[in-house]
């Protein structure tokens, strides 16, 4: 990565994503939606932001922008992980990682306060960024900017995490957990009796709960986060059929290519070839 903080507004932002390919950001950001709305996908949810609304964007994840209205005022803070974990925060980030993590919620509409508190951080910050680095203490100032940026967004994690009496069903935290376990292992796990297992429950019972509350076999659910995975690297990377079928753990390319096919009825090769100019 080239920058340890970066802002970008409704003029810079694809400089940070792609509208119409699905990949991973480069770096993890802040999104704080001034005005107007925003229409993604990430892996497989669709989501709207909206006027006033923050959200964090995970590079882990595959996304794809699919809307932006007209009027979009938006800020995006992209910043360096290892730039975050070297800052002397007075957080728990444990905490905060196991809410975002269980919950599965990234996107936030805090109090007006409080998001104009974060807009004023983020165009403080974007300004002193903007400012040559020789002057003095301009580096510190950043720092210090971005660090109260990272505190302001955790009040507003606490407050949803403090707030949140709604208690899941047990079959949606069976949904819930199990998705989160995919998401981190479809690559080297497609059978469902791993989830199954790590659930202590049966693999019918899990199936059944995932036809009931997703309306998805298990089997389907992968199949679609393999497709979002590969579909990222045929339309973002240079890399070969034979390099992705290998990072996506199929036996060769050629099962990756009759997979592909099966699912969106093109080869990769005629796939990757909207993405070239």
């Amino acid at each position: 990565m080239a920058f340890d903080i970066k802002v970008f507004d409704e003029h810079t932002l694809f400089d940070y994503l792609v509208v119409n390919r699905p990949h991973h950001p480069e770096a993890p950001a802040f999104f704080i939606v001034k005005k107007g709305s925003l229409v993604f996908i990430e892996n497989l949810h669709t989501i709207t932001l909206t006027a006033n609304s923050v959200y964090i964007i995970d590079p882990k994840k595959v996304y794809e922008i699919l809307e932006v209205s007209k009027d979009i005022e938006i800020m995006a803070v992209a910043f360096a992980k290892n730039y975050v974990e070297k800052l002397p925060l007075k957080i728990d980030r444990v905490n905060v990682y196991v809410y975002l993590s269980n919950k599965r919620v990234r996107h936030f509409l805090p109090l007006p306060e409080k998001f104009s508190a974060m807009v004023i951080t983020a165009e403080l910050l974007q300004s002193n960024l903007s400012n040559p680095t020789s002057e003095s203490h301009n580096e510190e100032i950043s720092t210090h900017l971005f660090s109260a940026l990272l505190y302001q967004f955790v009040q507003i994690v606490e407050a949803y995490s403090k707030s949140s009496t709604k208690q899941n069903s047990r079959k949606e935290e069976i949904v819930l957990t199990f998705l989160k376990e995919v998401e981190e292992n479809y690559l080297n796990q497609r059978d469902i009796t791993f989830y199954a297992g790590k659930l202590s429950i049966t693999s019918r019972h899990l199936s059944a709960v995932l036809k009931e509350v997703a309306g998805k076999t298990a089997g389907q659910i992968i199949s679609a986060l393999l497709l979002r995975e590969a579909k990222a690297m045929l339309s973002s990377t240079d890399k070969s059929i034979y390099e992705i079928a290998s990072d996506l753990k199929f036996s060769d390319q050629y099962a990756f290519s009759h997979f592909f096919k099966k699912h969106v009825l093109e080869t990769p090769t005629s796939y990757r070839r909207n993405f070239r100019i």
